[in-house]
């Protein structure tokens, strides 16, 4: 299994000062890591945008909102 509590002392003093940089600014929600971490993903994943959401409800609800379905349209899941 993923030794996480190992991976973490790993990374400890690097996730320390991101989250202190965070708690700093308080801007939770759409902040600039936020904005930082959509752009590197767009990236990396070759695309035009990534719309970051505060959960996967979210996510789906837009999702399926884009897809402009109507009554009686079918969704399998």
């Amino acid at each position: 299994m993923v030794d996480l509590a190992n991976q973490h002392k790993s990374y400890q003093s690097e996730l320390d000062a991101a989250v202190q940089n965070v708690l700093s600014h308080a801007a939770f929600i759409n902040g600039p890591e936020v904005k930082t971490f959509a752009q590197n993903l767009a990236e990396y994943l070759d695309i035009k945008h990534v719309v970051p959401c505060a959960n996967g409800t979210d996510a789906l609800q837009i999702a399926l909102m884009s897809l402009h379905l109507q009554k009686g349209d079918e969704v399998i899941t």
